[in-house]
This record gives C-alpha cells, sequence and structure tokens, in this order.
C-alpha cells in the first residue's frame, strides 16, 4: 500500500511535534507500507529518513491557504496514493480517496479563541465560520479521525453530530524522544537566558486559552502573599501573543522576575519564532522546581509529562484532560482561582516530601504513554480495509 503523509507542519510548535513523533515511530513499526512524506522547505531539510519505505516529497505550500486545495492538492494526486493521513484536519477538501486524520483537540469549538486572533472582528467570524465548515467535512470524509483523549472523544460526539461513533479511534500521544536527553551542562543555560535564582516553569504558547495572565496574577499573589523570592521562567516561541504578554510584563515592573527566554537575545531574524531549544528546554527542567500549567482547556497535553521524565513535579489546572492524562501524578488547582493557583503552587514549593513524592508518582505515570504505542494503533488503523 502508498501511503501519504501530510507533514508539512514537521519541525513546527504544536501540530508539528505530533507530525515529527508519529512519522519517526511509523518508520519504526511498518516494513511493508510504502509512504510518501509531503513536507515544506524547513521540514524537508530537517526530515531525514531512516526506513527506505519512506519517501519525503517537497511540498512548500503555506496550510490553511488557497495553494493547500489546489497546487498542493494537485500534488497529492500525483503520487496515486492508496490513503492519505493528514494529522491535522486541514485536508484538501476535493481530495477524493482514503483518507485518516488525526486531529489534537477541540478548542476552537469549546472555547472562544477570539482574543487569540490578531484579526478583525468581522473577519475573524467569518474565519471561525469556514473552519467549522472544515472541520465537519474533514471529519466526515475521513475513514477514521484519530483523537489524543477520552475527553475530546467526549467533545466529538457532543459537537459533531450525525457521526458514527466507530468512526473515532483513541490513541494517546508519548513524550518525544528528544526530551529524554539530557542537557550536558544545564547551569549555561541559566546564564544565556539570564536566570539567575530558583524558578518556576511553564512552557508552551501564549493563547488565551493557556491562561498565561492568571498565571502572572498567581506568581505576582505567590511574591506578596508567601514571600517567594525565585523566578518565573515562560518558555514560548515569538509572535503576537508573546509580544503581548512580554509589554504586559514590563508594564507591571515584573521583567527581573519574569523571564521570557525568547526575548533575551535581541540580534535575532525579525522570522525567527522558535528560540529556545529541545535540549535547553530540558536543562530548564532539570533545574526548575516546579512546573506549573494553567489551561483552561487542552487535547492531551504533553508539557508537563516532558518534565515528569527529569523529575520535576507539576500542579496543573483542573480541567478533564489532565485528570484522563496524569491522574494523580499532579497536583491539580482551579484555573479561575489566582488565590488556589497560588495556594497550591505555595504548597508544593514549600512541601520537600511533597516534591519527592510527585516525582516518583510522574516517572510511573509517564511509563503509560509512548510514542510506538500511538504509532501502532494508527498503523492498525492504515490497514484496515473499507
Amino acid at each position: 500500500m502508498k501511503i501519504g503523509i501530510d507533514a508539512r507542519f514537521y519541525g513546527e510548535a504544536g501540530p508539528g511535534r505530533y507530525t515529527k513523533s508519529i512519522v519517526q515511530h511509523l518508520e519504526k513499526v511498518d516494513t511493508l507500507n510504502n509512504y510518501i512524506i509531503f513536507l515544506n522547505k524547513n521540514g524537508f531539510n530537517l526530515y531525514t529518513p531512516e526506513n527506505p519505505r519512506f519517501k519525503k516529497v517537497l511540498a512548500d505550500f503555506p496550510w490553511y491557504s488557497f495553494s493547500e486545495q489546489t497546487t498542493f492538492l494537485i500534488t497529492v494526486l500525483k503520487h496515486n496514493l492508496d490513503l492519505y493521513y493528514v494529522p491535522h484536519f486541514n485536508i484538501p477538501i476535493l481530495y477524493p480517496k482514503k483518507i485518516v486524520t488525526a486531529i489534537p483537540d477541540m478548542t476552537m469549538h469549546t472555547h472562544s479563541t477570539h482574543a487569540s486572533s490578531t484579526l478583525p472582528s468581522w473577519y475573524f467570524l467569518i474565519k471561525k465560520i469556514v473552519y467549522k465548515m472544515v472541520f465537519w467535512w474533514a471529519v466526515f470524509r475521513s475513514y477514521r479521525v484519530i483523537v489524543p483523549s477520552n475527553i475530546v472523544l467526549e467533545e466529538f460526539k457532543q459537537y459533531i453530530k450525525g457521526i458514527p461513533a466507530n468512526k473515532y479511534v483513541l490513541a494517546y500521544e508519548g513524550v518525544d524522544p528528544d526530551f529524554y536527553v539530557k542537557h550536558p551542562n544545564p547551569g549555561e543555560v541559566l546564564t544565556k537566558y539570564g536566570i539567575t535564582r530558583n524558578f518556576i516553569l511553564h512552557v508552551g504558547s501564549m493563547y488565551t486559552h493557556k491562561n498565561i495572565v492568571g498565571l502572572i496574577e498567581m506568581y505576582k499573589l505567590l511574591k506578596l502573599n508567601y514571600g517567594y523570592k525565585g523566578q518565573f521562567v515562560m518558555v514560548c516561541k515569538r509572535d503576537e501573543f508573546s509580544r503581548q504578554i512580554k509589554e504586559k510584563i514590563k508594564t507591571e515592573g515584573l521583567s527581573e522576575d519574569i523571564i521570557l527566554p525568547a526575548y533575551v537575545p535581541r540580534d535575532l531574524p525579525i522570522n525567527q519564532k522558535i528560540v529556545v531549544s529541545d535540549l535547553e528546554i530540558t536543562a530548564l527542567r532539570q533545574l526548575a522546581d516546579v512546573y506549573v500549567f494553567a489551561a483552561f482547556t487542552e487535547g492531551f497535553s504533553l508539557t508537563a509529562l516532558e518534565g515528569m521524565v527529569h523529575g520535576l513535579p507539576a500542579v496543573v489546572s483542573d480541567i478533564p484532560c489532565h485528570r484522563e492524562v496524569y491522574g494523580d501524578s499532579a497536583l491539580y488547582f482551579n484555573p479561575h482561582d489566582t488565590d488556589d493557583m497560588a495556594s497550591k503552587t505555595n504548597t508544593l514549593l514549600t512541601n520537600i516530601n511533597m516534591q519527592e513524592e510527585y516525582k516518583k508518582r510522574g516517572f510511573e505515570q509517564v511509563k503509560k504513554y509512548d510514542w510506538l504505542k500511538t504509532a501502532q494503533i494508527t498503523l492498525d488503523v492504515f490497514n484496515q480495509k473499507i
């Protein structure tokens, strides 16, 4: 069977992490099928197939674009695939043959994302209507839709009506093997990014559903009510949303306390979004006191798991996804209550016995998630007959 994979997100944050991991692990579990891996220019340079059945093809077409639905569609059709796999929802809507998708979450359905958009209100609303139409069509057209958690599965059933339940396949994600590699000299990363004290850590985007403003308020309460002397390190990419948060931190006089490593280097190309490398993120996880993550909604939520690999105890928002993924391996707070956020974070910061207990639980929890399992479930879906 000839299988095509839309891997144009390869090397990007978010869906790019999923794309990279699933492609690399499909190489390990599939020795029979042949693959065409479609990549944009950046991904094409980053990805080197290790399985001879995997062939990369340059397809430098922007996602969510007109060319994605026209020229890229023609490119895919030329390869005469038996199955086309899209690890996202942005399928070529006119593609006529068998499609499998992997959709990580329904944030645009379950959470208002208007505040996370830089678009004018009228244009954003039009774009959201188009998004929902394309999203529904992707689900309708797909032979199977792979989802990362039971909570996302239930959201699909709630928001996408008329779709048979057996179309959805649950496949948990795992920790990227790159995040298991320890930094040989983590202290040099602290020096590079101006981290001069003990610190709590957050890794992720700065969209509104990530509750970044709530985290800043939490940190202020930690300082004011609990006498916390450490810093707060927030790893993110450079974009309009993180620039807004950077300005907020500056306005509130917290620039020495809340560190955004992505903005410490001042001589980067204007279009460089990813600044902190995976190995540097691992160094921060090796040295942080605790990890905090306060999102209002998530599809799977990997970043606390990635920290648990290195014994970093986590306090996270009490949402269904986190309860499903983390069980009793993390401490929970109410993400809508900054007092509770500060109280629970302080408890973990100051209770050494609790930290040790959550470290042990974290090590055990991480063992439950493995990209090889995800890849095997995905391959089983590919091999099913229509």
